[in-house]
């Protein structure tokens, strides 16, 4: 795998990884009620997510696995650091 491709898939996955909890965390940002076993499922489905995506990158080919990594983690937290400042912001008044 090439050094773009692995980058640009790496971030593509790690977002995708943040689907599930990121409507759940929407949902709550917006005043709905969110269920703690809805949230414990949607991490369980988040991390089951990236694990997979590891797996099978890691059985198809060593070349360009630590940077697929490295940039589906970067990518993943990333995504929940802009979303940790929306939520500071809305905890404190200010959306």
């Amino acid at each position: 795998m090439d050094l773009p491709v692995a980058i640009v898939f790496g971030a593509l996955f790690g977002l995708m990884g943040c689907v599930a909890p990121a409507a759940l965390y929407e949902r709550a940002l917006r005043g709905g009620g969110v269920s703690l076993a809805a949230g414990i499922a949607a991490v369980g489905v988040s991390l089951l997510t990236l694990t997979a995506v590891l797996l099978v990158v890691y059985t198809a080919t060593n070349a360009g696995f630590l940077e697929f990594g490295c940039a589906m983690v970067g990518s993943f937290l990333l995504f929940w650091a802009v979303e940790a400042v929306r939520g500071w912001r809305a905890a404190n008044g200010r959306v």
